[in-house]
């Protein structure tokens, strides 16, 4: 009963409140709706207030813009098209926000040919396609072609060709040895420092990947995934040579001190000694008579050359000077006789021919550093050099083996058949 009695109470007060409430929300009779139409048209009421009107290039959302560039390549054209969002500001100017990936395009004329694909032979079970591999060299290939006659651009181009294709075999056979060499676990060690290399490159090129991205692409003509790949096969491939090269190329002391005898005239070299002339016409007696008057009052041959303006004061020849001296020299003999005769520095008695008067001199004496095999820094000069020597050697011998093993068909007969389908599609008829 009580209940009841509170319920109908609490029903009371309500209607008495919204009732007081309906009071308070009744709509003025001036009052109306006001629309968004209301804030951009002149009325009578608003015809005095100051009205910014916004152009609607700021409003507008980023437009597409398309660049198009035309290219001739062999008896076609290469249309690359490029497409760019672009936003306009208030003052008219515009900013790129993204760059679309550039699309290829190949145009023939009715009646002539290209060569759109062709299948040249497989590596380690993989199809080797002539348009995937032409498009790293598609660049240089152009400027060769630009460049020179078309008989010197052919052999240019096979020349590269045939350097580009086996660099691309050898670094095929080398991921594909690596990738079956590899454990769950190295897998996933490799997963997670991929993941650390990517963290990396976002934040150094932007903070964001879409930026990075666009970075990659700029610098370097890929995006994330193959930047990535690039870093992964680099990596494998190391660890590879470093395994299966590396062991062979140990140098023992033995090596060390081979090497060094057989480079003993390298690292311990002759002593050079220089040749001074003094050469006149005979005919030039009053310059005879001065010269010798100068060398009785015991001037030096350097000053004599000097005041006489002889190039270089006097110096004529350096020779490697062979153990038994001047006597090994290969001079005239007179010419040996004279400089055995003679202190260093001075000048020999002058030697008449038919139309000449020669004064020789040995003008200096140069002793060579000489360097032992116990010297530290030479020993890992000749250790680095004979490991580098036989890290080529056992890396051509190791990827020799690779292509024995698995390289299907022949790779002379691959390189032929790129050379054709690139001469066919970049050169011009003659």
């Amino acid at each position: 009963m009580n209940c009841w009695r509170i319920g109908c109470t609490i029903l009371v007060a309500l209607s008495i409140s919204l009732a007081s409430c309906q009071s308070w929300i009744d709509r003025p009779e001036t009052a109306h709706e006001v629309a968004p139409r209301d804030f951009s048209q002149l009325t009578s009421d608003n015809a005095s207030l100051d009205i910014v009107q916004v152009p609607g290039s700021v409003v507008a959302p980023p437009t597409v813009e398309t660049d198009i560039v035309t290219e001739r390549v062999g008896d076609g054209e290469r249309v690359t098209t490029q497409e760019r969002l672009v936003e306009r500001a208030a003052d008219g100017s515009s900013t790129t926000i993204a760059t679309l990936a550039p699309v290829e395009e190949i145009r023939i004329k009715p009646g002539e040919n290209w060569t759109i694909d062709s299948l040249v032979g497989q590596i380690n079970g993989r199809p080797v396609y002539a348009s995937l591999f032409m498009q790293s060299i598609e660049d240089r290939i152009l400027r060769i072609v630009a460049e020179n006659p078309r008989q010197r651009a052919q052999r240019m181009i096979e020349d590269l060709i045939a350097e580009r294709f086996r660099q691309y075999i050898d670094n095929e056979l080398i991921i594909a040895e690596a990738e079956g060499m590899l454990t769950p676990e190295m897998q996933e060690g490799i997963f997670a420092w991929l993941q650390g290399i990517q963290e990396q490159t976002v934040a150094g090129y932007g903070g964001n990947r879409a930026s990075a991205t666009q970075t990659l692409q700029d610098q370097f003509g890929m995006n994330m995934e193959q930047y990535l790949k690039e870093k992964r096969d680099e990596a494998l491939a190391q660890d590879l040579l470093r395994r299966r090269v590396k062991p062979r190329t140990i140098v023992s002391w033995r090596d060390v001190e081979r090497q060094y005898s057989m480079l003993d005239s390298t690292f311990n070299p002759e002593p050079k000694i220089t040749i001074g002339r003094i050469r006149l016409s005979t005919a030039d007696e009053l310059q005879i008579k001065d010269v010798e008057e100068r060398l009785l009052r015991n001037e030096t041959f350097a000053q004599v050359a000097d005041a006489l303006h002889v190039p270089e004061n006097g110096r004529w020849q350096t020779y490697q000077l062979p153990p038994n001296g001047i006597a090994g020299l290969e001079l005239a003999q007179d010419i040996r006789d004279a400089l055995s005769a003679v202190e260093n520095g001075k000048a020999t008695a002058p030697m008449r021919k038919t139309s000449t008067v020669s004064w020789y001199c040995v003008m200096d004496i140069e002793a060579q550093l000489r360097r032992s095999i116990f010297e530290s820094m030479l020993q890992r000069q000749i250790r680095r050099g004979l490991e580098d020597q036989r890290a080529r050697y056992e890396q051509f011998r190791y990827l020799s083996s690779l292509r024995d093993r698995w390289v299907t068909n022949d790779i002379d007969q691959m390189t032929r058949r790129l050379t054709t389908i690139a001469w066919d599609r970049y050169l011009p008829d003659a």
